[in-house]
Order: C-alpha cells, then sequence, then structure tokens
C-alpha cells in the first residue's frame, strides 16, 4: 500500500462526502482511506458507503485519532486531510510531487490571507489574529510557511516514526512542526484554494474557542524548549 489517507471527523456528514470524492482516482487506486471518527451523527456511514475504512474511537481529540488511524494503517506516504470539505483532495498529487521533487520530509498544503473571499468577515479577521500572534511565533523556530498550522499535509511514515507524537488534541501540528525543525527536516509547502465549510459554517474555531490559540502557543514553547 503506497498512501494512507487520514481523516480525523467530529460530526461532518455534510461535508465527508465530498472530502472523500474529492481525492483523484489514481491515488485512490494506490491509497487506503481511513475515517478516524467520534461522531454521533452520520459521518461514519456515510464514509463507509464511500468505501472508506472507519475506526470509531471512544475519546475524542485531533491528535489521538490521527495517532491511532496511522496506527492501523499501512501506507507508506501518511496524507491528512479534514473532513468538512474544506481540503480539495485533488490537490495530493502536488503534494506528492512536491515531497519527490524537493526531498521533503513533510510537504503542506498552504492558504494565505489572499485566498480568504471579501465576504467572509470573521474568516478575515480570523486570519489576520493567526497572522500577528502564530505566524511569527513558527518564523521564530524557522518554519516559515504560509500556513505551519495546515491540517492538510503529507509526510513519510519513516518520518512519522522517527517524530514520536505524543499530542491527543489540535496541538498535535504544532508538536510535529517544532520536532520536524529540530531534526533539520526538509519542510515544504504548496498553495491551495481557501474553501468554504460543506455546512456553510463561517465562523472561525479562533472566536469559538480562543484558548486554542494560547494552547498552541504554550505547546511551540514547550517542544522547542525541550527538545533543545
Amino acid at each position: 500500500m503506497k498512501f494512507s489517507i487520514i481523516i480525523a471527523t467530529l460530526n461532518e456528514e455534510a461535508g465527508i462526502a465530498k472530502a472523500i470524492n474529492s481525492i483523484p482516482k489514481e491515488i485512490r487506486s494506490q491509497a487506503e482511506i481511513i475515517v478516524s471518527d467520534v461522531s454521533t451523527d452520520s459521518t461514519p456511514q456515510i464514509a463507509e458507503k464511500l468505501r472508506a475504512r472507519v475506526i470509531k474511537m471512544k475519546e475524542k481529540g485531533k491528535g489521538r485519532q490521527m495517532r491511532e488511524a496511522v496506527k492501523q494503517s499501512k501506507g507508506e506516504i501518511l496524507i491528512f486531510m479534514d473532513g468538512d470539505a474544506t481540503d480539495p483532495g485533488e490537490y495530493i498529487p502536488k503534494l506528492i510531487k512536491k515531497m519527490e521533487e524537493t526531498n521533503a520530509n513533510i510537504a503542506l498544503a498552504c492558504r494565505s490571507g489572499e485566498d480568504f473571499k471579501e465576504d467572509n468577515k470573521m474568516a478575515k479577521r480570523a486570519y489576520w489574529l493567526y497572522a500577528i500572534f502564530c505566524l511569527p511565533l513558527f518564523w521564530l523556530i524557522g518554519m516559515k510557511v504560509a500556513d505551519p498550522l495546515a491540517g492538510f499535509r503529507a509526510i513519510s511514515r519513516k518520518d512519522w516514526d522517527l517524530l514520536d507524537l505524543k499530542s491527543d488534541y489540535f496541538e498535535i501540528e504544532s508538536e510535529m512542526n517544532v520536532k520536524a525543525i529540530k531534526k533539520n527536516f526538509i519542510i515544504r509547502e504548496i498553495h491551495i484554494p481557501h474553501m468554504k465549510r460543506a455546512d456553510g459554517i463561517t465562523e472561525s474555531k479562533l472566536f469559538a474557542d480562543p484558548v486554542m490559540w494560547l494552547k498552541i502557543v504554550w505547546t511551540v514553547l514547550k517542544f522547542f524548549k525541550a527538545e533543545k
């Protein structure tokens, strides 16, 4: 099995079908699609109908879901994407090509502020707060990409194992980034457009849970200090 495409889901019945169907046929023919799920809606049933393998988790936590899915997966290359249809699966070939052409350990699918539509004021405000408080922190440790917290990313299984990730929640991308920097991993990015969630919700998680960003900052500082 060459690719494992891992989608950690929590009540994404509005977007999971679009997310899975966006994955190109040439990739799906070489991949297993694993949905690591803690939903209470019909997300797992929809995923199974589309021939994805569903892992039902007892405890919530994006990091926990990702780690368990990797543990049960078989692919040489691990590709992570969200189930809300904001990550366009048709860009997976570009992620893989970027890894191959640049010998990258990690490839990120990044959005920028220019991608946020003018009529989505909430998304624009969230991005600028992100740009002010989070981007400089990652740039400070040497990760100068447009969107360091991009969940849509690819990494080889060998490199995933080397990082020995421990985070149970959304801080897992931050932990991955810091440990990758400390191990001198090559990190590259591709550009993807901003896509609206399939359910139409525009409220940013930044405003729904501002404590999240404090936890991200703490995670970066904690792992960066620990890895010195």
